[in-house]
């Protein structure tokens, strides 16, 4: 699913937080939206997600116009996570889990595809528990499943490792690289540069709603630019063939 956004910009109570961002995501990336607080990156997913509807600019989906997409066609081509989510009600992991599947209706999969998220995820032990007595973390991960369950072509995570411990947030990445090697177009907003430079092909570096920077990690993390966008000196190096960024201290 190659998804394009033209000079895309949202306006909110007269203020623009977001304009003329111009980028293309594609399938077999895995591509992390990054910025400091308050740059407009859980605006942009929204957006491409389909939460909100931009004020100027075009969104396309293989060349097909976001807006004219039915509802139902775009819950299937988009599997979207937010940043925050708590559960309206007591209902057990495994079947939070199995509402990603509800834009393809019932399948005599359900309950494979079910348990195989799970796994993704490490979350298997959690499947019969209720969600309103997960650990934060652990209801992160059952979300996550979730998200991951469905055929959507493109998966839209808004800080998907928030709350996870080290571990899950390694495997979580590995997963979402083997998502994006599948063929699947992947696009998570990360705080932790570190992971972004090592799992991610693509970044995209944001501030005061402005598209600073895209490209390669080794590209977009240059101690310019980050000294300039987030006040910290900074080195990006390789370690045995693995990208390595590191942040040094305040500017």
């Amino acid at each position: 699913m190659e998804v394009t956004c033209e000079n895309l910009g949202l306006e909110r109570h007269g203020l623009k937080v977001l304009r003329d961002i111009r980028c293309v995501f594609k399938p077999g990336e895995l591509t992390a939206v990054v910025g400091p607080n308050g740059a407009g990156k859980s605006t942009l997913l929204e957006i491409l997600a389909g939460v909100l509807v931009p004020s100027s600019g075009r969104l396309t989906f293989d060349s097909r116009d976001a807006e004219k997409l039915p509802a139902a066609q775009r819950a299937q081509i988009c599997a979207y996570l937010p940043q925050a989510e708590t559960p309206a009600w007591s209902l057990s992991a495994r079947d939070l889990v199995a509402l990603g599947l509800l834009p393809w209706g019932r399948r005599g999969e359900d309950a494979e595809r079910i348990a195989r998220a799970l796994k993704t995820v490490d979350a298997q032990p959690l499947a019969s528990r209720p969600v309103t007595q997960l650990s934060g973390g652990e209801l992160r991960r059952v979300q996550l499943a979730r998200l991951m369950v469905g055929d959507a072509p493109l998966l839209i995570a808004d800080e998907p490792t928030a709350a996870l411990d080290i571990r899950h947030q390694l495997q979580l990445m590995h997963s979402f690289r083997q998502q994006a090697d599948a063929g699947k177009t992947v696009l998570l907003a990360l705080h932790d540069l570190a992971l972004a430079a090592r799992f991610c092909d693509r970044v995209l570096l944001l501030q005061d709603g402005h598209l600073r920077a895209q490209g390669a990690p080794e590209d977009v993390f240059t101690p310019a630019l980050i000294g300039d966008v987030y006040g910290v000196s900074c080195e990006f190096r390789w370690r045995n063939g693995v990208a390595d960024f590191v942040p040094l201290d305040l500017l």
